[in-house]
């Protein structure tokens, strides 16, 4: 920041260091230091976590990188739950956040596969019908915000009035719905075989003035071989193809969701009784207090 002529750079630096500095602000220092993070003719680099002594050098492709996070998950799944069974890779990027300079400025990416890409546009449509269905909002718990061994406790409940069971009933075949969607869809986009990318322009009306943001989407597993990281853009360009495909599955898998919620909500006003609920074990949700107040 000194070098760059910044004011009062010692007090905004230890702000940046502290996750205390304006959005703006930030941006500009992020933009000043991704040409000394990230590498090859972008800049590029992973705003994501690797394994244990990995860097952006050890991956030749976004392929090979996507293989290996898809590993990184699949264990930490193993280890949290013993009867986790294994996925076989088939295209894991979903939301996957990176950066890189572009047009002399800096640009966040948001990087996913198609079938993630569409799953969450279908989910977020079942999420807003759920919500016209059976109304509902999120209250705090008792034990909300409660400091115990130097982390802290969060407690959010539901409030459907009085509908609480069925709103999670309801949710609960959703979710399993959409999960099994998501298989189906890997192999059926999969077995098309594209190879192509999808740059969708500023994703985000939320951002910030002047912040550059990227959606990249990939057609398949054979798309992310195609994009090496020393020349992430190029590559992604060499195959971006119209947005009409996407578009035309995001819009089909919407009205497939949309079609389930509504029978499962007829077929549970029919059939659901409130007092016969499954026994199922309640977890308690304990966090670091700056995430803590992130999510606050």
């Amino acid at each position: 920041m000194k070098a760059h002529r910044h004011a009062g750079a010692e007090v905004v630096a230890d702000g940046e260091s502290h996750d205390h500095v304006e959005v703006p602000v930030q941006n500009q220092i992020n933009e000043w230091l991704q040409p000394l993070i990230g590498i090859g003719a972008d800049a590029f680099s992973f705003n994501e976590q690797f394994h244990l002594g990995q860097s952006l050098i050890d991956f030749p492709n976004l392929l090979a990188y996507d293989q290996n996070d898809h590993a990184l998950q699949e264990d930490a799944r193993s280890a949290n739950d013993p009867d986790h069974v294994r996925t076989p890779y088939a295209g894991a990027l979903h939301g996957t956040w990176a950066r890189c300079m572009r047009d002399g400025r800096l640009c966040y990416l948001t990087l996913s596969t198609a079938a993630s890409r569409v799953l969450d546009v279908a989910h977020n449509a079942a999420e807003e019908e759920i919500e016209r269905l059976i109304p509902h909002r999120f209250v705090s718990g008792p034990k909300h915000g409660q400091e115990e061994g130097g982390l802290v406790q969060w407690d959010q409940r539901v409030d459907a009035a009085g509908h609480e069971h069925l709103l999670e009933e309801l949710q609960r075949r959703v979710w399993r719905f959409e999960a099994g969607r998501f298989r189906d869809l890997q192999y059926e986009i999969n077995e098309l075989q594209l190879s192509s990318a999808f740059l969708v322009e500023d994703p985000y009306p939320e951002a910030a003035p002047g912040e550059q943001n990227l959606l990249v989407v990939f057609s398949d597993p054979l798309a992310l071989e195609r994009v090496r990281l020393t020349s992430f853009l190029a590559d992604c360009t060499s195959m971006a193809r119209s947005h009409d495909w996407l578009t035309q599955v995001e819009e089909g898998e919407r009205d497939r969701v949309l079609h389930y919620v509504n029978e499962q909500h007829r077929e549970l006003l029919r059939t659901f009784d409130p007092k016969v609920l499954p026994l199922r074990r309640r977890r308690r949700l304990m966090m670091d207090p700056k995430l803590f107040n992130d999510l606050e």
